[in-house]
């Protein structure tokens, strides 16, 4: 359906604007007049501006998904990790939703093998440390189901504002904002951002059913991802619903 609506969408708009590895095609329909849509020469970051109030921007396609949390009247989109693929950009202002098309052909960093397994996190130096003190057994382990991608919600509050955007990633990019975290909670203007990361294991049902319910990520069950997240911000409390 993701795919059709995609096909309908390229056949509306009429302005096409061209990054050097990202093709973005603007809504030019009367419903998007108010909105005005400007993607950067080099092709790495989407700028959203309108005089009502953008509440939240998603960027979608059937592998990929990020919203962005905005309740503001512009908002810049870091285009820079998007995936290569064709994607709908849905910006909601009040009732309307304003839909967009943008497709990604190259990567705008080379791909590195960073593991994102080599990052130490809350659950596993837990476990680590029951090993120690517990005597060894000839329990079976269950087996572990295989991560495909990560999803991971980002929140910032500085004295400036807040910004809040939930994602699926690659683990390489997942190492480098795990990365980042720890060291901007060390600073006066990032101890209060939040970072959070699940690792998933089926990317087509687990986009389902983050579309319908935007909460989904706080279930208690789920056969789709991790429910206990891979990494938490030392300063965030999960709430399990």
């Amino acid at each position: 359906m993701i795919k059709n609506f995609c096909i309908l969408a390229f056949t509306l708009f009429s302005v096409c604007i061209y990054g050097q590895k990202t093709t973005f095609q603007k809504n030019a329909n009367k419903r998007a007049k108010g909105l005005e849509q400007i993607l950067n020469k080099k092709g790495d970051s989407l700028t959203l501006r309108s005089e009502k109030t953008i509440s939240q921007v998603d960027i979608f396609n059937d592998d990929y998904m990020k919203s962005i949390d905005v309740n503001g009247n512009e908002t810049k989109i870091d285009l820079s990790t998007l995936p290569l693929g064709k994607f709908i950009v849905q910006a909601r202002l009040d009732r309307k939703r304003i839909v967009m098309y943008l497709e990604r052909h190259e990567f705008f960093k080379e791909k590195t093998e960073l593991n994102v397994s080599d990052e130490p996190t809350i659950a596993s130096t837990i476990l680590e440390e029951k090993k120690l003190e517990s005597p060894k057994t000839t329990t079976t382990k269950p087996e572990k189901k295989p991560v495909v991608s990560y999803w991971v919600v980002y929140e910032s509050n500085s004295g400036s504002g807040s910004y809040k955007s939930m994602s699926l990633e690659r683990k390489e990019v997942v190492s480098e904002m795990i990365s980042k975290n720890k060291l901007e909670l060390n600073t006066e203007i990032g101890k209060n951002n939040k970072l959070i990361v699940y690792e998933v294991y089926n990317t087509s049902k687990f986009m389902r059913k983050q579309l319908r319910n935007p909460k989904y990520f706080n279930t208690s069950k789920s056969k789709f991802f991790n429910v206990d997240p891979y990494y938490v911000s030392p300063n965030h409390d999960v709430i399990v619903q």
